[in-house]
């Protein structure tokens, strides 16, 4: 009888046979479930353009692999994945779809590949300009990179220059104001890397306003009642001076470097001088030994009298100040004595000719200066000598009529600007008698749309003329050299000169000029 052992022994044996068997027999027992996809990118172009890419299957995590490379993606169940390839730079571009569909089968890994061009990466630089400051530069700035020609670059902006050669390269910022300051060095050294785009940034500061006033030598010691300019290398000034043939009045031109005689004549007293453009300048004034009004134009080469301002005789003609609205529309002012009473005088120029407008009417003053916002929008400001008692007044010209806007006794105006329609300055004096003695204070008036009122000034003299460039940069000028500057809150004073100043013209908030008696020629900057 054979023992149990010895029937365990076959069983585990023929088991073994037969699980052989089938393992020989070619079929596994059981079948791959799963498959894979191999992705292999390849990459022409300089090795610069990227640093590598990263593969994603379906919606998973991105998977990094190389330029030239292989990654099997695994285990992936069958059937329709997506592969994308992620992480190109700019400067390169992947052939064919991206992502692709592929069909993943059971078993071995399919191949995916993935070919990819880059073109070099660009070398240059991003100028980057950042300005701070109540008066940024208005006309922005020019960038120039080596010696090529400059390029507009605005005060907040940035600006590309590609195309460069690896190496040094040389930047630098022009076309600053002169309020404005650039920190740093300018012009600039810098090293550009192949493939690389460097970023040079300019910080410009720019100051508020006028802070500093240095005389001219214009060459005479004329009293110079006025100044007007196209730009700050562009400036007119008139003015009169004793000599040995009698007086004489001038005109003299700046160049931004020096200052020419333009005009010189005996007979003539010349009070106002504005203009449209560098070609195109007015100056007008009067006769000493006869009464005829005087009007002399300036065409960009020389000044010449303008006829039709003769006297009928029963009067004396005499002009004080010039503006207009443009080319074509421009108001002479000034008085017409008749013996007893000075009266208003005002020619207006239509681009062709010149003719004498009525008197206005009920009030009819002399009239020392003028300006306006536009041709139906007139300010004169004057004396009247004729009511009782003599008063300041203010006219304003609606394009059909000139119309009283302020009267008031103890005031005399002498000068008048604005910034637009709704904020306008006249500055003057105001006077009062006691115990037969007269004390003058300086005065400024402004129109805020609505009505006028009387400002808050330091205690000055007779302020003579006001001009700015904002409603918050505003300058007046007067006796003993004074100076006064509103910022829009308050008016501040300063005494740069030594003589009254008479006028004040400004080519910019950062170029002011004034004049005034005994050749005071004053040009403020920042």
């Amino acid at each position: 009888m054979q023992s149990p052992s010895f029937f365990r022994t076959r069983a585990v044996a023929a088991w073994a046979v037969s699980v052989l068997g089938l393992a020989c027999g070619g079929d596994d027992i059981i079948a791959p479930d799963t498959g894979g996809i191999t992705v292999t990118t390849a990459t022409t172009g300089p090795p610069s353009s990227t640093a590598g890419y990263t593969i994603r299957l379906d919606e998973g995590a991105p998977r990094p692999i190389d330029v030239n490379a292989s990654l099997t993606l695994s285990p992936i169940t069958p059937g329709e994945h997506s592969v994308r390839l992620e992480g190109l730079s700019g400067a390169c571009t992947v052939a064919g779809a991206n992502p692709r569909r592929v069909d993943v089968p059971a078993g071995d890994p399919v191949e995916l590949r993935f070919e990819i061009t880059c073109a070099p990466l660009p070398s240059g630089v991003t100028i980057v300009t950042t300005t701070t400051g109540l008066f940024p530069d208005p006309d922005g700035y020019t960038v120039q990179v080596d010696r090529a020609p400059g390029l507009p670059i605005a005060p907040n902006a940035s600006l590309s220059v590609g195309d460069l050669s690896a190496g040094t390269h040389r930047v630098e910022l022009d076309g600053v104001a002169g309020n404005c300051t650039v920190e740093g060095d300018n012009p600039r050294t810098i090293e550009v890397v192949a493939g690389a785009v460097l970023a040079v940034e300019f910080a410009i500061t720019c100051s508020g306003v006028v802070q500093r006033w240095t005389r001219l030598d214009g060459g005479t010691g004329a009293d110079l009642p006025d100044v007007w300019g196209s730009s700050g290398t562009d400036v007119f000034v008139v003015g009169e001076v004793e000599a040995d043939d009698g007086v004489a009045s001038l005109i003299l031109r700046y160049d931004g470097t020096r200052w020419d005689r333009q005009l010189r004549q005996t007979d003539l007293r010349l009070r106002g001088v504005w203009g449209t453009s560098a070609t195109n300048a007015f100056a007008v004034g009067f006769r000493f030994f006869s009464p005829d009004a005087a009007v002399f134009r300036y065409d960009g080469t020389q000044w010449s009298e303008v006829p039709g301002f003769a006297s009928d005789g029963s009067e004396a003609l005499a002009l004080n100040a010039v503006w207009g609205s443009s080319a074509t529309d421009v108001f002479a002012v000034g008085e017409a004595f008749d013996g007893q009473f000075s009266r208003s005088l005002i020619f207006q120029y239509d681009g062709t000719g010149w003719r004498r407008l009525p008197e206005p009417e009920p009030l009819a003053p002399t009239l020392l200066d003028v300006w306006g916002s536009a041709s139906d929008d007139v300010y004169v400001v004057g004396r009247d000598d004729i009511g009782e008692p003599a008063s300041g007044v203010i006219l304003r010209y609606d394009g059909a009529a000139w119309t009283p806007v302020v009267q008031e006794e103890g005031l005399l105006l002498n000068g008048i600007w604005g910034s637009s329609a709704s904020d306008v300055f006249a500055v003057g004096f105001e006077f009062t008698e006691s115990d037969g003695n007269v004390e003058l204070a300086g005065t400024v008036r402004h129109f805020d749309g609505t009505a006028w009122s009387r400002m808050t000034v330091p205690a000055v003299g007779v302020l003579h003329e006001v001009w700015g460039s904002s409603s918050s940069d505003v300058f007046a000028v007067g006796e003993d050299g004074v100076v006064l500057h509103y910022d829009g809150a308050t008016w501040t004073e300063s005494r740069p000169g030594d003589q009254t100043l008479l006028g004040v013209w400004g080519a910019s908030p950062f170029e002011v000029f004034a004049v005034g008696n005994r050749g005071l020629i004053l040009r403020g900057t920042p």
